[in-house]
C-alpha cells in the first residue's frame, strides 16, 4: 500500500458531491479512489452484475469434472476473466 499523506481539497456543490460519490459507488471505488483514478488519466468504471461472476463460479464447478489437466486450464481462463471484469491486467 501506498504512504498517502498529502491531501489535496476541492470545493464543490452538494450536488456534484452526491453525483460523484454516487459514480463512485458504481464502481464499488472510495471518493478519494475515485478521483484519484481520474486525475491520474484512467476512466474508471462500474463492475458487472453478480450474476456475472456467479456464471464464472459455476464454469469453475464443471471443470473440476473434467482432466486435471482441462480442468486448469478452464480455470486459468476464468480466473483471467474475472481479473478483466474487475480492471485487473
Amino acid at each position: 500500500m501506498r504512504n498517502r499523506t498529502v491531501g489535496i481539497n476541492i470545493r464543490v456543490t452538494v450536488t456534484e458531491k452526491k453525483k460523484v460519490t454516487m459514480l463512485a459507488r458504481k464502481c464499488g471505488l472510495s471518493l478519494s479512489e475515485y478521483l484519484r483514478q481520474w486525475a491520474l488519466g484512467y476512466e474508471p468504471g462500474g463492475h458487472p452484475p453478480k450474476e456475472v461472476f456467479d456464471v464464472l463460479d459455476k464454469i469453475d464447478e464443471m471443470a473440476e469434472s473434467c482432466s486435471v489437466r482441462d480442468g486448469a486450464a478452464i480455470n486459468a481462463q476464468t480466473d483471467r476473466l474475472r481479473d478483466l471484469l474487475i480492471g485487473g491486467n
